[in-house]
């Protein structure tokens, strides 16, 4: 069984590359540097250089294999371009798609985001809620346009494809900085964070990343054809997420609530300085209108058909503290 992945490099990509070659799978993953990815050079891997915008090194990586696993995504914060968000995230989706299609690929299972479905301000959000508010920011409406486009080649060319929606993942990485959550947790346990997000009191979900690796294997092993699946974990607010933290970390901190209007200007002072400079901001305004709500998800329907495991919050918090103390203890030799 020959398998491509995009993305492969990236946190949860590494991740499942890892579980497909423990699974004996001959995988070729498209990557941009064949010399940063080596990391992933688990048995069985065969590196292809190429990106995702570019649909002739799609087709020679995916040349002879089954099914596809498409995880590569512009996810970041801000972009001086917000065009990047469109062409990676929707043009580079239809580019694997049109490969799929001509290489007559079996089964395809593609990362979105749990953020598509917005927050949930009118119940919980599951699989069948629509949208009732406006996107927040170029990658979730990206990511949502994107979806579209999966559901019309469903539609159109017949396509055995599903989407797999992770929440927020956290957790230990196969190689790479610590960034996201895990970031916040990282910079909690060192002494560099000590403000909840939003006023702290706002629901997020929360999905150990070996659990979205699994999940992305299950979808496509058990997934329904022109299905999505929320991959999520336990819902919790900041207050109890940072309580599970400084438990497992027997580190405690006094966290401080600053009133969102603070937090706004800081975000406009950092994308002000991203305009001038060109650094990537730590948040943009757009990012912290979000802090607002609550983002309760229900994991039910990917437990249900798929039987993806959920770690408890204070194991996977505990796993990462473990991790984060060895890569730190590591740099520091």
């Amino acid at each position: 069984m020959k398998i491509f992945v995009s993305g492969g490099t990236g946190s949860i990509g590494a991740h499942l590359i890892k579980m497909l070659s423990d699974q004996g799978a001959i995988i070729h993953a498209l990557v941009r540097s064949k010399d940063k990815a080596k990391h992933i050079l688990f048995d069985g891997v065969q590196l292809f250089e190429g990106d995702i915008l570019n649909p002739s090194s799609i087709e020679r990586a995916m040349q002879g294999c089954n099914k596809v696993y498409h995880l590569a995504a512009f996810a970041k914060v801000w972009s001086k371009d917000t065009g990047d968000f469109y062409s990676y995230n929707v043009q580079g989706t239809v580019n694997i798609l049109e490969s799929a299609l001509l290489n007559q690929i079996e089964k395809i299972v593609i990362t979105s985001t749990a953020g598509v479905y917005g927050p949930s301000i009118n119940g919980v959000v599951t699989e069948n809620k629509i949208r009732d508010i406006d996107l927040f920011n170029e990658y979730e409406g990206s990511k949502a346009m994107a979806e579209s486009v999966i559901k019309d080649y469903i539609i159109q060319h017949n396509m055995n494809v599903v989407i797999v929606s992770p929440t927020r993942v956290y957790g230990p990485f196969i190689f790479g900085k610590p960034s996201s959550v895990t970031l916040m947790i990282d910079k909690y346990v060192n002494g560099k964070w000590r403000i909840y997000p939003g006023t702290g009191k706002e629901l997020g979900n929360y999905i150990f990343i070996k659990d979205a690796a699994l999940g992305h294997l299950l979808a496509m092993e058990k997934g329904k054809k022109g299905s999505t699946y929320l991959l999520g974990g336990e819902n919790h607010d900041y207050v109890s997420f940072y309580k599970l933290l400084s438990e497992v970390s027997e580190i405690h901190r006094t966290m401080l609530s600053i009133p969102l209007w603070t937090q706004m200007l800081f975000s406009r002072s950092q994308l002000f300085l991203a305009k001038i400079v060109g650094k990537e901001p730590v948040i943009t305004p757009k990012w912290v209108s979000k802090a607002k709500y609550n983002w309760e998800v229900s994991p039910n329907k990917a437990q249900s058909e798929l039987g993806l495991p959920i770690t408890p919050l204070k194991e996977g918090l505990k796993e990462t503290v473990l991790w984060l103390r060895q890569i730190n203890n590591s740099s520091h030799k």
